[in-house]
Formats: C-alpha cells, structure tokens, sequence
C-alpha cells in the first residue's frame, strides 16, 4: 500500500501570530484584528490561534487591501 501523498506546504508548521506579524510587519493587534474581521483567515487550536502560511503569503502578495475600501 502506497502513503498518501503530501505536497510541500502539507507539512509546513503553522504560524503563531508573533510569526505573522513579523511577516507581515504589523503590530500583533493588527494580525488579531485582520483575523476577526476575516481578512486573515485562520484555524483554532484550543483556545490558540494559528495561521497557515500559504495563506498569510496569500494575503500579503494581495496587499492584504482586498474587502477594505478605507485603505489606499
């Protein structure tokens, strides 16, 4: 029997939002508040937040303006 196959970002660790902010370049509270309004989407583990990285590259490669009319 065959393993299941995994692309590469499958295996790549999740990001804290202390990681996603450094990425990104913003205060924590920004990452958080990315997060409720749904700009950032992110996975619950417990009562922890993380982030999945293609999604943050996603969302940064995008401006992260999509859905945010007030920035220019």
């Amino acid at each position: 029997m065959d393993a299941p196959r995994r692309d590469a970002t499958a295996s790549e660790p999740l990001w804290t939002a202390e990681d996603v902010a450094a990425f990104l370049r913003v205060s924590l509270s920004m990452v958080y508040k990315l997060r409720r309004q749904g700009s950032l989407p992110a996975v619950r583990v417990g009562a922890l937040f993380r982030f999945r990285p293609e999604a943050v590259r996603g969302f940064a490669s995008d401006d992260g303006l999509a859905g945010d009319p007030g920035r220019r």
